[in-house]
């Protein structure tokens, strides 16, 4: 069986026996070169062309941020997993936006570690679960602050919405949802109000858009 080739690059030489040690104590992979600066590893993965790179982070004379951006300008096929003592998901971000396929906590279990090279030699993604959480509580923060006026809208908001598309009357609504015509009107004053229009194309318009209503209905 053809071993997947492991090229490790960090500044500690102490980490780079312990990940060594992961790697080395497995059938399927060998690792075939070390560095312990950026300039270094870059040299080193251009002349070797591992299949893998775990890379810390923070190396001397070139970070590993810029290392991995251009490994993977000039070795699409070259996977790249990050390293780091941080599980600050801007740093994360940082990683995978400059190419890296993982993003592992240097204090990982060596079964992470494992599982990480796994997932990113199949083509996936991933951040170990202390980072993959920051991640995903900064885009649920950022979803929140790209809400605009019409994902205030309640279900029964909506409700309206879809029964004034399809034309019916204020007295029909009234009639069907069981409220008086009042209500109805005043439901669709609110929502007019909180939606920032005054006429009924706007509100059909921002109704498609935000996929309450199907065009045509």
């Amino acid at each position: 069986m053809k071993k997947t080739n492991i090229f490790i690059a960090d500044d500690h030489p102490v980490i780079r026996d312990g990940i060594r040690s992961v790697f080395s104590g497995t059938n399927e992979f060998k690792v075939v070169g070390e560095a312990g600066s950026g300039i270094e590893a870059l040299e080193g993965i251009s002349t070797l062309k591992p299949d893998l790179v775990l890379m810390d982070i923070t190396m001397p004379e070139l970070d590993g941020i810029a290392v991995t951006k251009r490994v993977v300008d000039g070795f699409p096929e070259i996977k790249v997993i990050m390293l780091s003592m941080h599980a600050d998901p801007f740093r994360a971000i940082e990683a995978f936006r400059a190419g890296a396929s993982g993003y592992v906590l240097k204090d990982s279990a060596p079964e992470e570690i494992l599982k990480a090279a796994h997932k990113v030699l199949k083509g996936l993604k991933y951040a170990s679960p202390a980072v993959s959480e920051g991640l995903l509580n900064d885009f649920v923060e950022k979803i929140k602050k790209e809400e605009g006026p019409a994902d205030t809208l309640t279900e029964r908001e909506k409700e309206i919405i879809r029964l004034i598309a399809g034309g019916a009357t204020s007295n029909e609504i009234g009639r069907k949802l069981f409220i008086s015509t009042s209500t109805v009107k005043s439901h669709r004053n609110k929502i007019m109000k909180k939606l920032g229009i005054n006429d009924m194309a706007s509100l059909i318009k921002i109704a498609i858009q935000k996929g309450i209503v199907s065009p045509g209905s």
